[in-house]
């Protein structure tokens, strides 16, 4: 049960491997990998900033991971989500997480997807090709 905040890069294969490496006796493990849009509200973006404060940003993290996995079911998980200047298509988030069945991974993953989008204290900032917009947490 990890979680990082990182600026560099992560390898979705490497990670996925040895996060099922040791996670053998599970119903389920299943990923979810963010990416930067090339195109936001028909803006053609040419890179993002995503800063955090990380210890703040992990706190936060812990606090709503502890009450999805009182919901049940899940065994394991792993969270990297990066931070600092991010082209179109790179990575932004990978969620792996080991669940006894595949419905309580997919709602963890969608819960914890849906509050990194409205609830975590990130400033996002769009840089298009003649303009730039910071971004508003989504509800």
């Amino acid at each position: 049960m990890k979680i990082y905040f990182q600026k560099k890069d992560f390898n979705i294969g490497k990670e996925l491997n040895n996060f099922s490496k040791k996670n053998k006796n599970v119903g389920s493990i299943i990923s979810f990998v963010g990416k930067v849009r090339p195109v936001n509200n028909n803006n053609k973006l040419k890179f993002m900033e995503i800063d955090c404060y990380k210890k703040m940003a992990l706190h936060q993290t812990n606090k709503i991971i502890d009450i999805l996995i009182s919901k049940g079911g899940i065994i394991d998980y792993q969270v990297i989500h990066r931070f600092g200047k991010l082209l179109p298509s790179d990575n932004i988030v990978l969620i792996l997480v080991a669940s006894q069945h595949r419905k309580e991974g997919f709602f963890f993953i969608e819960d914890l997807i849906k509050w990194f989008k409205s609830k975590i204290t990130f400033w996002k900032k769009e840089f298009y090709l003649n303009s730039s917009a910071w971004l508003k947490s989504q509800k």
